[in-house]
């Protein structure tokens, strides 16, 4: 990790992004010695199957699934 003043960043921003992409370090901008910003590698995001756990199983559907239910209508109207 390389810290930097915030008034030397002004002249090598451009230099300065090209060392984080190259080296894939982060970079902590400071001023009077206090951490403000940290300049960090993009890092893509993942695509991860998490968002679609049942993706890939099968499906089954019931004989009755489109019968009517009449005790839940029955239970509905009491």
């Amino acid at each position: 990790m390389k810290y930097l003043n915030i008034q030397d960043t002004d002249s090598t921003l451009t230099a300065l992004l090209y060392e984080v992409t190259a080296t894939q370090t982060e970079v902590v901008v400071t001023r009077d010695g206090i951490p403000v910003a940290r300049i960090v590698p993009w890092q893509a995001k993942q695509t991860s199957t998490h968002h679609y756990p049942l993706r890939g199983l099968p499906i089954v559907i019931a004989e009755d699934f489109d019968e009517s239910m009449p005790e839940l209508w029955e239970a509905l109207g009491e």
